[in-house]
């Protein structure tokens, strides 16, 4: 196996969703303004839910209102209401909640499932027994990749309309997010990252499109290796059985697998990140011109870099420059850059207490650190000497921006800028406190906060988790979101390592043509 195929996923977190009653199809919402819960058959932002994973061994969860951040909670008698979410402080039993199967229940309450009673004639959210009318967690975020077909050299695009075409370009239009169904089964649903409502779909006489929340089975799918096949994965229906595929002219479904059948998955960011001091608003650079390394409050391409997984742990950082060069550390602790990738070169990552990593050259340990004024090295584990990976997202602009600019008058610019709203990093967005992966909210770029939510997974979290003897946590959406997983998790089936499975995974077996245990962007070294 090839380490530096392995890619770091590109995972939205945490992970939002509908609350959604499927038998009478509406959607537990809430009034930011004064915190009441009732039931709505609108799919917005009032109905838009956050999980957050309190403890990974009981499985227990807060469910947080995404527009008010107020807390989803259940009385002594069952009743729903949501409260005030308190920093530094742990939720009562009424806030917790534990997502089983999809089925939310209430810890308060012995595990009784989130329902909805019938009112005189309305129904009203509450902890009950009954096992028909309950809750359901609808997922709405997941996995970011580019799909690109090997034989065309081309993306498949979702433009500012919803039509599918295929593309030379790598942007924002070309980004599209797999979601596990969450039924324990392998299908998935697959929605446009800057259009998010838009959802890919089949039907009969092999008709490929888009479709505003579309949810039935013609939006299920099944990304598949083929055996023996390293060119790419089959995207299947799960409802015909049929393959995705693009002929030269459109999109169609074909019934066996060819070579316009495959396709290969590649994380959304590309390997890419701004590495954030959390204490100063500074990044590491670096400067071919002058062949420096420094720190600067500027998110350009000469603070990009990618990062590579080097085996045992440890990683490389190269900068996105032209004729880019390797960070590496001397002996006496003197930051240089060089093509050569040897020792010098490998740095190791560790959690610090402060909400973020330590950066650690590996063969002299010393310790990446930020003054505020420049760029260092030392042997303390401080607040100076704490980074954040904050993922570089490709540019894009959504429908609703382009008719915003044109009502403005600067949609030219608006289109030839293609304004990155959705630079999703996670500086701040995700911490790490003793206790373990926590989400918070601190520093955070003004795209990221315009685009209204985080791509944490593919920064600090999947990175740590997919070096680590601990595994690719952010993994597997089909199967982690099925078995009540969570993004950030390090055990069951989310904790499946990059370089291999645990031995437990290994005593339960793995599909040979699709393993939902690892990220979809590292497709080829399924088993």
């Amino acid at each position: 196996m090839l380490l530096r195929e392995i890619q770091f996923p590109c995972v939205e977190n945490p992970p939002s969703c509908f609350l959604t009653f499927s038998d009478v199809w509406t959607h537990l919402s809430c009034n930011p303004s004064d915190g009441s819960t009732f039931m709505s058959k609108n799919r917005l932002g009032w109905e838009k839910w956050e999980i957050i994973v309190q403890d990974h061994n009981t499985g227990h969860s807060l469910i947080k209102h995404k527009a008010s951040s107020r807390l989803l909670s259940a009385d002594s008698y069952g009743n729903i209401y949501t409260q005030e979410a308190k920093d530094g402080t742990v939720a009562d039993s009424s806030a917790l909640w534990i997502i089983q199967e999809n089925i939310v229940r209430s810890v308060a309450h012995s595990n009784l499932n989130l329902g909805a009673i019938n009112t005189r004639g309305d129904l009203t959210p509450k902890v009950s027994p009954d096992n028909k009318n309950h809750a359901i967690v609808e997922y709405i975020t997941g996995e970011l990749c580019f799909f690109s077909s090997p034989d065309h050299d081309r993306c498949m695009s979702c433009g500012p309309m919803g039509k599918m075409s295929m593309s030379p370009n790598w942007k924002g239009w070309e980004v599209f997010r797999i979601i596990g169904v969450g039924d324990g089964s392998r299908h998935v649903r697959i929605t446009s990252w800057t259009h998010d409502t838009k959802v890919l779909c089949h039907a009969d006489q092999g008709r490929v499109f888009t479709s505003n929340n579309e949810f039935g089975m013609q939006s299920k799918w099944v990304i598949e290796r083929p055996y023996g096949d390293s060119k790419g994965v089959a995207v299947k229906s799960a409802h015909f059985g049929s393959y995705l595929s693009y002929n030269g002219e459109s999109f169609v479904m074909e019934d066996s697998i060819d070579k316009c059948t495959l396709w290969d998955i590649s994380s959304a960011h590309q390997q890419k990140y701004y590495l954030s001091s959390v204490c100063h608003d500074k990044r590491i650079g670096y400067d071919n011109s002058k062949d420096n390394i420094y720190c600067s409050g500027k998110r350009n391409e000469w603070e990009a870099w990618q990062i590579n997984s080097e085996g045992d742990g440890l990683v490389s950082f190269k900068s996105c420059v032209d004729g880019g060069k390797y960070l590496i550390c001397t002996n006496g602790g003197k930051l240089k850059a060089s093509h050569e990738l040897n020792r010098e070169a490998l740095w190791q990552l560790e959690y610090s207490p402060n909400g973020g990593i330590f950066i650690i050259s590996r063969n002299h340990d010393w310790h990446l650190s930020c003054n505020g004024q420049g760029l260092e090295t030392s042997l303390n584990k401080g607040i100076g000497q704490t980074w954040i990976l904050e993922p570089i997202m490709p540019s894009t602009i959504s429908m609703d921006q382009i008719t915003m600019y044109s009502s403005i008058g600067a949609a030219t610019v608006a289109l030839s800028v293609a304004m990155p709203f959705a630079i999703m990093g996670i500086i701040g967005g995700m911490g790490f406190t003793a206790g373990g992966i926590s989400a918070g909210a601190g520093m955070m770029s003004a795209e990221a906060i315009a685009s209204g939510g985080g791509v944490a997974a593919g920064g600090t979290v999947a990175v740590l988790q997919s070096i680590g003897a601990s595994g690719l946590g952010a993994a597997g959406f089909a199967g982690a979101m099925g078995a009540g997983g969570v993004i950030g998790a390090s055990g069951g089936r989310l904790a499946t390592a990059v370089m291999g499975k645990s031995e437990e995974q290994k005593n339960e077996g793995t599909s040979s043509s699709s393993n939902t245990n690892m990220a979809y962007c590292n497709w080829r070294h399924w088993e």
